[in-house]
């Protein structure tokens, strides 16, 4: 079982991570135009966000393994298959459906065009979750949990030094870079979660863990500056080094935020993190448009505005809404954002 310490540093990092993944989405980064003015300065503003965005995905998928080893067995296997059935495969389900009928019903038929649906390709976009893109990070995790026997024996019969398979995989990777949302770019990430986890490897920051924090903070900025302002690819070695190093940026940089934040009903808030993973985009995407109505995009600078008035907003719905769901309708939020 996990300590109070880690269970509440596993919340945050959860919430934080959360929240770079709506700045991910709430940008307008991808249509700012280079001939209007501001460019600049909303580029930057917006790109820095996004490359430490950049950090949530990977750091995700290192505290996935690392919750699933925590009490791995194979006698429990068959149960932990079927909590994962209410946990990430009926909000995946949930989620792909109502996107569906929004994007491919609703909306031809509030703009009077006409409903182009066969079988073939309603069962395909649901299981794709083709309306609701974002959506991809569930079918990794799901192959990775189905796989989890595969990954015990590999730890019990090759020991530590198994972790060379997820350095391999690194080098390998840089030179035959997998598709982002496919399976094996996840691998060395939910690997190394994992293997902390099996073998009980402290991850916990007990030597001055403000400074470390600090320390991890203004790394993990620079180097976000840095990539902004020589304009880095997410193609380039050093933002695909920066993106398997950033989990350990962004759990160093937690210890700051573990020491403030305490009370227990504090806590409660940051425990709504599988909802907001499971209900922003359709919030952010509902409020670019909501606010483009009111704010048009005919420059950098208003884009830039946009953006932040879209990540508070979304915010600002979002996570009081997971809250109120979670503490007074536990079945309705548990169905919507797993548990």
């Amino acid at each position: 079982m996990l300590d109070k310490a880690l269970s509440n540093k596993i919340y945050y990092a959860s919430f934080v991570l959360a929240i770079l993944v709506i700045a991910l989405h709430a940008s307008y980064v991808e249509v700012l135009d280079p001939i209007l003015p501001g460019y600049d300065f909303s580029y930057i503003i917006q790109r820095l966000i996004l490359v430490i965005g950049e950090a949530a995905v990977p750091t995700f998928f290192v505290i996935s393994g690392y919750l699933l080893f925590t009490k791995f067995t194979l006698k429990g296997y068959p149960k932990m298959l079927l909590g994962k059935v209410f946990s990430l495969v009926i909000p995946y389900f949930f989620w792909s459906v109502l996107a569906l009928l929004v994007m491919r019903i609703a909306l031809p038929l509030a703009q009077g065009k006409p409903i182009e649906l066969t079988f073939k390709s309603v069962v395909i976009d649901i299981l794709l979750a083709n309306e609701y893109p974002h959506l991809w990070f569930v079918r990794p995790l799901a192959v990775f949990f189905i796989c989890s026997p595969l990954l015990y024996f590999v730890f019990k019969y090759l020991r530590k030094w198994c972790i060379f398979i997820p350095v391999v995989l690194f080098f390998v990777y840089m030179f035959f870079r997998p598709y982002y949302g496919g399976i094996l770019l996840w691998i060395p990430f939910f690997f190394v979660g994992a293997y902390l986890s099996y073998f009980k490897i402290p991850i916990m920051n007990k030597f001055r863990p403000r400074l470390f924090g600090g320390i991890a903070i203004a790394v993990l900025v620079g180097l976000s500056v840095l990539f902004t302002l020589i304009h880095a690819q997410y193609e380039d070695y050093g933002f695909y080094c920066y993106r398997f190093a950033a989990p350990a940026l962004v759990w160093l940089s937690l210890d700051v935020m573990t020491s403030i934040f305490e009370k227990e009903s504090v806590r409660d808030v940051f425990k709504t993190s599988a909802f907001i993973f499971f209900a922003h985009l359709g919030i952010v995407n509902g409020l670019k448009l909501a606010l483009q109505a009111g704010i048009p995009a005919n420059s950098n600078y208003n884009m830039a505005i946009l953006f932040f008035l879209t990540l508070v907003l979304s915010c600002a719905i979002v996570i009081p809404l997971g809250y109120v769901l979670r503490r007074f309708a536990r079945p309705v939020y548990r169905f919507l954002g797993g548990r």
